[in-house]
């Protein structure tokens, strides 16, 4: 920690004197609905109330706006029959222009015309929905620059320990959320990721790529399909049309540079491109961890527009993973006992032409292309190998979409598509030693010994339909119907219909309701262990949800929202009568035999909660929000027992905040927390569990304090950005779970890191 003191007084006493006095903000706006391009949009930058400089946009959409004093400000864009969109954080520095790429969304004349509000949702979504930029998730303290990890801190969501970043979304499994990027689904998002599950350490996607994400937490359009509690949908940005630009940068867990520029002479399209390589096995190695993990990714977006009407997209991105392991002495074989190999590698490819057919219509179609090698390997402390899982897992999915906007009150869209699923599986399980005990019986439940091959080849198909329309000015009511099939399982076509109401009281106040029903496949995991399992369901959430939210102020919201999630048809094991697969997914458990065992879809459960959120922009000098969460997660497995869900915090507290100190320094912190996650006790004589005492205790509750500090320095030519993160300040030794030690016949803690520094650096050239 001295070091890190050292290092801040440095910073402290640094001049800036090189600074460059002024920069310019360029960008284009466009329709939100159409894409095309938005002339004379009155583009205002403000410090507060204090106009800094403004102009209009060209015909081709296109706007620059020069002389703006280095600094973070708040861009105002208005056009007459447009909603007014006010974007804060825009953050201007030296060395090049800050880029800027806008959409604005038409108004209705028989619409209730709203309080002007830093705060904006999409008309097909009115209930649940957060809106992160990137600014937003790059200073947020704690964060490791990782969209999972920032989305930890909204109402409603939690995670399984302080070092994944696992979205537990109202009480659901990590397998349940959807991960959308740049219109292309993404099985996961993140490095080292669990399969059939969404989360991992840190994430795949270079933070400089995006623009801002959508998180959805209940009640979603009809649009988003095969999945049960969350959507995050991501959007990436273009490059800059301008010039050439370089980014290199050193974050909390590794380093990267990001390349972009310009795609011909006419300002016609851009591209990015990025290399970004984990530091993280010098981390473990200095901290004495048996394992160390390591990574690579690169990512690649292009953009080129051939008019006004016609667009290509192309994003291509690929990881490589690896855990190494430190087996020289015998306590780290042991150590190493309780984690798996994990080695994956994988790519997304997607390729999206846009054509504008109308000004009231568009079609797009998306073609995208998702592969990942999951090589899975658990060894006991001398050696042998008890789990092994490698498989490929590839889908191809072609879709079309239309959306047609006759009039400023109402939108229709539809869609369709068919995904082309081939997975080769080989899986080998030896007995597995963690055993549960039946009371009455004292029957042991072990998991069989398993040897497969198996291949998948199969398909989906979908189909929707989503009409938003204003009637009465004071109301929007959405309707969504989608259609989903699945040819590898037995019951193969499901109907899910959704709706959803928001009604304006006031230029303030809006009262909203939602319902769903979802269903979401079983994963191909579950699918190639057993062949009876194809006999299985899709999944069933109904989602019920209801909101009120009060704009005190253009900059100040306050959201109060209640929910009800009524499951039916999850997985259970037959082995394990008391067990359903809402219960996994959010680990790196040594054998990873989730859902490998034969199952049924006899599960039920429940979800329910209340939130309250308090969020504040930054609009002058500080910003930050309030979050309380209080929810009940239940289950019944085949033994009819209700049982505490694994993921059944029961209550999350979350208090962010931070404050500006003039235009170069910034200081922020976030403490939560969090009611610990049920578990089962651990006889202390020889391991064993009590299924009378399954997930009947409960872990000490998480909390943790992160403090950070920002420092820019702009120099003539170009920018530095520093920070430093402090984790966990009072080093709080979270306890994520128990496990017994075959060899020393205890029950040992697994606790988490204690404080943990980081330091940041982002050069911009």
């Amino acid at each position: 920690m001295r070091s890190l003191f050292v290092l801040l007084l440095i910073l402290l006493n640094c001049s800036t004197t090189l600074s460059q006095e002024t920069s310019s903000i360029t960008g284009k706006i466009t329709d939100e609905s159409t894409g095309l391009p938005l002339k004379r949009v009155a583009v205002s930058v403000l410090s507060g109330e204090t106009l800094i400089g403004g102009g209009k946009t060209m015909p081709d959409g296109f706007f620059n706006i020069t002389d703006i004093p280095i600094g973070e400000y708040t861009v105002r864009f208005n056009l007459v029959g447009y909603n007014t969109l006010l974007l804060d954080n825009v953050v201007v520095v030296s060395g090049e222009p800050t880029d800027m790429r806008v959409q604005l969304s038409i108004v209705s004349t028989e619409e209730i015309v709203v309080e002007e509000t830093r705060f904006s949702k999409p008309n097909d979504v009115v209930n649940s929905i957060k809106t992160l930029r990137y600014e937003e998730i790059r200073r947020s303290p704690g964060g490791f620059e990782d969209i999972g990890r920032v989305l930890q801190t909204l109402p409603g969501v939690s995670f399984v320990n302080s070092g994944r970043n696992d979205l537990i979304v109202r009480g659901g499994a990590p397998t349940e959320n959807l991960f959308v990027v740049d219109n292309t689904v993404v099985p996961n998002i993140n490095h080292f990721g669990s399969q059939g599950s969404t989360g991992g350490p840190v994430s795949i996607i270079e933070l400089d790529f995006v623009n801002e994400v959508d998180f959805i937490s209940g009640a979603f359009p009809a649009m988003y399909g095969d999945k049960l509690s969350s959507v995050l949908d991501i959007r990436l940005r273009d490059g800059n049309r301008n010039k050439f630009l370089a980014d290199i940068n050193l974050s909390a867990t590794g380093l990267g540079g990001v390349l972009e520029g310009p795609i011909g002479s006419e300002r016609k399209g851009s591209w990015l491109f990025s290399v970004n390589r984990s530091y993280l096995d010098i981390i473990f190695n200095s901290a004495g961890f048996g394992f160390v993990p390591e990574y690579t990714s690169a990512q690649f977006k292009g953009l080129y527009e051939f008019n006004n009407k016609n667009s290509l997209t192309v994003n291509l991105w690929g990881n490589l993973d690896k855990v190494r392991f430190n087996n020289e002495d015998e306590e780290d074989r042991q150590d190493n006992e309780n984690i798996l190999q994990n080695n994956q590698k994988g790519y997304v490819n997607s390729y999206e032409f846009k054509t504008v057919l109308s000004p009231e219509s568009v079609l797009k179609l998306n073609l995208g292309r998702t592969f990942t090698n999951f090589d899975y390997s658990g060894r006991d402390s001398s050696f042998t190998e008890i789990f092994s899982n490698i498989t490929d897992e590839g889908n191809t999915t072609l879709k079309a979409e239309y959306l047609l906007i006759p009039t400023g009150a109402t939108q229709l869209e539809t869609g369709a598509g068919y995904t082309f699923i081939n997975s080769q599986a080989d899986i080998l399980r030896k007995a597995d030693t963690t055993y549960f005990v039946d009371d009455a019986t004292g029957k042991r439940y072990i998991l069989p010994d398993l040897d497969t091959d198996s291949e998948i080849n199969t398909g989906k198909a979908f189909g929707y339909a989503q009409l938003s329309q204003v009637f009465l000015k004071n109301f929007r009511l959405n309707l969504g119907a989608r259609y989903d099939y699945f040819a590898e399982i037995a019951n193969k076509s499901y109907f899910s219909p959704r709706a959803s109401l928001v009604f304006n009281a006031s230029p303030k106040l809006n009262f909203s309701l939602g319902y769903g029903i979802f269903y979401q496949s079983p994963s191909l995991v579950w699918l190639s262990g057993y062949e009876e399992n194809k006999a299985l369901d899709n999944i069933r959430a109904d989602h019920y949800v209801a909101g009120v939210e009060y704009l005190f102020t253009s900059d100040l919201r306050v959201t109060l929202e209640g929910y009800y999630k009524d499951y039916s048809d999850y997985p259970a094991s037959t082995i394990r009568p008391f067990i359903v697969l809402s219960n996994t997914g959010g680990d790196f458990e040594q054998t990873q035999d989730f859902g490998i065992e034969p199952l049924v879809s006899k599960g039920t459960g429940y979800a329910k909660g209340i939130e309250l959120y308090i969020q504040k922009a930054l609009t002058t000098n500080y910003y930050g929000l309030i979050n309380l969460s209080l929810f009940d997660a239940k289950y019944k497995a085949l033994d009819g027992v209700e049982r505490n869900s694994s993921f059944n915090n029961r209550y999350i507290f979350t208090v962010l905040g931070g404050y500006r100190l003039g235009k170069e320094w910034e200081i922020s912190g976030k403490f939560r927390l969090i009611g610990g996650r049920p578990y089962t006790p651990i006889n202390p004589v020889d391991g064993t569990q009590l299924v009378s005492q399954y997930n009947t205790e409960f872990l000490p509750d998480f909390n943790s304090l992160d403090l950070r500090v920002d420092k820019r320095w702009n120099f003539s030519a170009w920018t530095l950005i520093t920070y430093i993160d402090v984790q966990n300040v009072y080093g709080k030794k979270n306890i994520s779970g128990y496990n017994w030690n075959k060899y020393t016949m205890q029950i040992e803690a697994n606790e988490s890191i204690g404080v943990l520094p980081t330091i940041g650096i982002n050069a911009i050239f």
